[in-house]
C-alpha cells in the first residue's frame, strides 16, 4: 500500500514539510525519488554560512542578526528552523595533517647534534582554496533546493564563477530576497589579513554570470526585490547592470562595496544616460526612482566633489555632488553609514532643505567604538 503522505496534493504536502527540522527533511528526501521532489520545493528562506572554525560562525551569525545568545546555547549544530525558514552553518573540514616523507628521516647515522623539528598538524588553505571551498558547499545546496528559494542569504568569504552559476540558473525568476554577506572583521586567523575586511574585495567575472551578459545572456537573476552586497569587488558598470535587470528592486543595501561610485550612483538616480541606449526606458526617468531603502556603507567613493566649504553652498546646491539623491524620488530610508569622507552636516543639510527623506543615517565611524560581542567559551565546546 502506498503511504497516505503521497495522496495529498503537493501544496499540502509542503505545507507539512515545512514544520520538520533541517535534519528530518532530508532524511524524507531520502524515501523515494517523489519526496525527494517535494522537499526539494520546500525551502522558501534560507540562510547559509560557511565558515573554517565555530568560532567564526557563532560571531558571524550573531552580527548578522541571524541567530541569538540563547538559540546558539541551545540549538544543536547551530541549527534553527521554523515554517520553511532554515539557519544553517557548516564549518568546513581542516586538511588533512602532513606526514613526514620518505626522506624526512635521515638513514645515516651521524654524531651531529639532533635537532627538534616541529612539522605543522595542519595544512592550512590559501584564501582561494578556501573561497572555492566554501562556493562548492553553497554550489550543492542551491543546485539542490534553489527552485523553491524565495529568499537567499550566504555568509563566506567571496562569490566565484561556480557559486555565482548556480545561483542564475536555479533562483533566476523566483528569488526575491539575496544577499551576500562577505565581510567579517572579527575573523583574524584566517586567509585573510585583518584589515582586507575593510576594502572591497578583487574585481571579478562572478558578476557577469548573475547579470547574464555575453555567452550568459539566457541566465541571470531577474525577480529580485531585495539586494544586499557586503564587501564586493562588482564594479559601476555590473551594478548598474544588476540593478537594471531587476526593476522590481525596492531595497538595497551596499557595504564595502567597489561598485559604489558617482558612476553608478548619477546612473541609478537618472543624472547620467543609460549604459545601453538602446534598451532606455521609461522616457529618462530614474533607474532608482522605486527604491524605498537605499544603504551605501563604509564606501568612500560616493562623490568625486570634495565637501569642504559646503557651508558656504545656496540652499538651492547644498547637496552639490550628491545631486542623484533627487532623483530617487520614493525613498523612505537613506544610509551613509561610516562612508566617513562625507561630513554628517553636509549630509544632514541636504537632506533637510532638498530630500526630505524620513529616514536618513548620517556618516560615522564605529570603528573603536563599537563594543565587541562577548561569547560564552562554553557554547563553543
Amino acid at each position: 500500500m502506498s503511504d497516505k503522505i503521497s495522496l495529498l496534493p503537493l501544496e499540502l504536502t509542503l505545507h507539512i514539510l515545512s514544520y520538520l527540522p533541517f535534519e528530518s527533511l532530508l532524511a524524507f528526501g531520502e524515501t523515494c525519488r517523489a519526496n525527494y521532489e517535494s522537499h526539494t520545493l520546500c525551502l522558501r528562506c534560507l540562510r547559509l554560512g560557511v565558515f573554517e572554525k565555530r568560532i567564526h560562525s557563532v560571531i558571524s551569525l550573531l552580527q548578522a542578526g541571524w541567530t541569538t545568545p540563547d538559540q546558539v546555547a541551545y540549538v544543536p549544530n547551530n541549527e534553527k528552523g521554523g515554517g520553511t525558514h532554515f539557519t544553517i552553518s557548516i564549518i568546513q573540514p581542516a586538511m588533512g595533517a602532513v606526514s613526514p616523507g620518505f626522506g624526512a628521516k635521515s638513514l645515516l647515522k651521524t654524531n651531529a647534534p639532533k635537532r627538534r623539528v616541529h612539522m605543522p598538524q595542519e595544512m592550512s588553505r590559501t584564501l582561494e582554496q578556501t573561497v572555492r571551498e566554501q562556493n562548492k558547499i553553497f554550489t550543492q545546496v542551491v543546485d539542490r533546493y534553489g527552485r523553491g528559494l524565495r529568499m537567499l542569504e550566504f555568509m563566506a568569504y567571496d562569490l566565484d564563477d561556480e557559486g555565482a552559476m548556480a545561483l542564475a540558473t536555479k533562483c533566476q525568476t523566483m528569488l526575491q530576497h539575496l544577499a551576500l554577506r562577505f565581510e567579517h572583521p572579527h575573523i583574524r586567523d584566517g586567509p585573510i589579513r585583518p584589515n582586507a575586511w575593510l576594502s572591497p574585495s578583487p574585481g571579478s567575472t562572478a558578476w557577469n554570470v548573475l547579470i547574464g551578459i555575453g555567452r550568459y545572456q539566457q541566465l541571470g537573476l531577474c525577480g529580485l526585490r531585495t539586494l544586499i552586497i557586503e564587501r564586493a569587488g562588482i564594479t559601476p558598470w555590473q551594478l548598474m547592470m544588476l540593478v537594471k535587470k531587476n526593476p522590481k528592486l525596492t531595497v538595497l543595501k551596499l557595504r564595502t562595496c567597489r561598485g559604489v561610485q558617482s558612476e553608478f550612483l548619477d546612473w541609478l538616480g537618472g543624472f547620467t544616460s543609460d549604459p545601453d541606449e538602446s534598451e532606455t526606458e521609461d522616457d529618462g526617468l530614474a533607474p532608482g526612482r522605486r527604491l524605498e531603502v537605499l544603504w551605501l556603507e563604509n564606501c568612500h567613493g560616493i562623490t568625486i566633489h570634495p565637501a569642504a566649504g559646503h557651508e558656504d553652498l545656496s540652499d538651492k546646491a547644498c547637496d552639490v555632488g550628491l545631486e542623484w539623491v533627487r532623483g530617487l524620488t520614493s525613498l523612505k530610508s537613506l544610509s551613509f553609514s561610516e562612508s566617513t569622507h562625507l561630513p554628517p552636516a553636509y549630509i544632514d543639510r541636504a537632506n533637510r532643505v532638498i530630500w526630505k527623506i524620513p529616514e536618513v543615517i548620517l556618516p560615522y565611524s564605529c570603528h573603536g567604538d563599537k563594543a565587541g560581542i562577548e561569547v560564552d567559551p562554553s557554547i563553543l565546546q
